[in-house]
């Protein structure tokens, strides 16, 4: 018996026979990438249906719970595939069951021509173990895996991440501030199969530490350093302050990001932005005045978390480890009017741009002087 890590994806499952084969080459690329940078010694065979990770290293486990792609993963035991060399492996297994508990096993088998079926390896190994079946709800499951030539034997499930894998959804550009929210849609993006590049718009370049930290910890779910761009963004607020009508700040603020994030998403080949709006969760989030900033750029502004309420980001954060970089005091913008419009016109939000004179060069001079860090 030799003890190996079966790796099982879902959604992948989805795609066509091409499709399908070429996620499965960049799920096994990423898990190869993502065990070697935390120096884990480990061999992986992809079959049709699963992949095989051989290691000794207990760090393995740690960094599958981290790879976009997995549906879940377990420790098996590897053994041959005839009845006898099954069996023994099974009563092995059964012996952690206690006395207290029902059992089931579950069994399937991928090649036909065995001489013998699943529900036979269920119904005749199941009569040796001397605990209760339930085949309903069982406290303990054992389940088999029979191939051509080899049986994986396990109990238990690690649940994974799910998603996609890194690199098969093409490349996007997310906003990313010092709060909860942006984190998490840029990690949401991430497990939709998205390379993600990030950009930072700073007025006090006291808040990019922060950030470049909560990037860092995105990279712990990344197979490739992730690339974060600071941008100085105080001459175009004191720009807004100066010469356009003071409620209408925020929604300018959003809109010159937006138009800077494009052409900075040009030069990167990214395809759409990433936002962490909320509907309706602060002024410039609203839905008139999202749709007021509809036609500042070209390319599509993705929304993940547009339809999630407050709990549930802080749920998702917590869950990745952004939450407590998050949350530590950055300090208010003093930009930000006393009293933010919150249901802006198109035609007023225009007229107010057009008091900016030469806005395009402002704003790809701030992108010319932006600074790039590798996570």
């Amino acid at each position: 018996m030799r003890e190996k890590i079966i790796i099982k994806y879902g959604e992948l499952w989805l795609k066509s026979e091409p499709v399908r084969r070429r996620f499965i080459k960049q799920l096994a690329e990423n898990i190869r990438r993502m065990l070697k940078s935390e120096k884990v010694k480990f061999r992986l065979e992809v079959l049709r249906d699963m992949l095989i990770l051989e290691t000794k290293s207990k760090r393995a486990e740690e960094v599958l719970r981290r790879v976009f792609g997995i549906s879940w993963f377990t420790r098996a035991r590897e053994t041959k595939s005839d009845f006898g060399s099954i069996e023994k492996e099974i009563l092995e297994i059964g012996k952690e069951i206690k006395r207290n508990e029902t059992f089931a096993i579950r069994a399937s088998r991928s090649d036909k021509f065995l001489e013998f079926t699943s529900m036979q390896i269920e119904k005749e190994m199941g009569k040796k173990i001397k605990r209760k079946v339930d085949l309903s709800n069982p406290d303990f499951t054992i389940f088999v895996e029979v191939k051509k030539t080899k049986a994986y034997v396990y109990s238990g499930k690690i649940k994974g991440l799910g998603g996609m894998p890194v690199g098969v959804s093409g490349r996007v550009l997310s906003l990313i501030s010092g709060g909860i929210d942006s984190p998490v849609a840029g990690w949401m993006l991430m497990k939709r199969g998205c390379s993600v590049d990030f950009v930072h718009f700073y007025y006090d370049k006291k808040g990019i530490g922060k950030v470049r930290k909560l990037v860092g910890k995105l990279r712990e779910y990344s197979p490739v350093d992730l690339s974060l761009y600071a941008i100085p963004f105080r001459e175009v607020l004191e720009r807004i302050s100066d010469n356009c009508e003071r409620r209408l700040t925020c929604v300018l603020c959003k809109r010159f990001m937006y138009k800077s994030s494009e052409m900075l998403a040009q030069r990167l080949g990214a395809k759409a932005l990433v936002t962490g709006e909320n509907l309706a969760q602060v002024a410039s989030q609203t839905l008139d005045n999202i749709f007021a900033n509809m036609d500042a750029v070209s390319i599509p502004i993705l929304r993940p978390l547009i339809g999630m309420d407050k709990e549930e980001n802080i749920y998702l954060a917590k869950s990745i480890g952004t939450y407590d970089l998050s949350v530590r005091d950055s300090g208010p913008c003093r930009f930000v009017p006393p009293k933010p419009a919150t249901m802006a016109r198109s035609d007023s939000v225009l007229m107010e741009e057009g008091k900016i004179k030469y806005i395009n060069s402002l704003l790809e001079n701030i992108i010319e002087n932006g600074k790039r860090f590798v996570a």
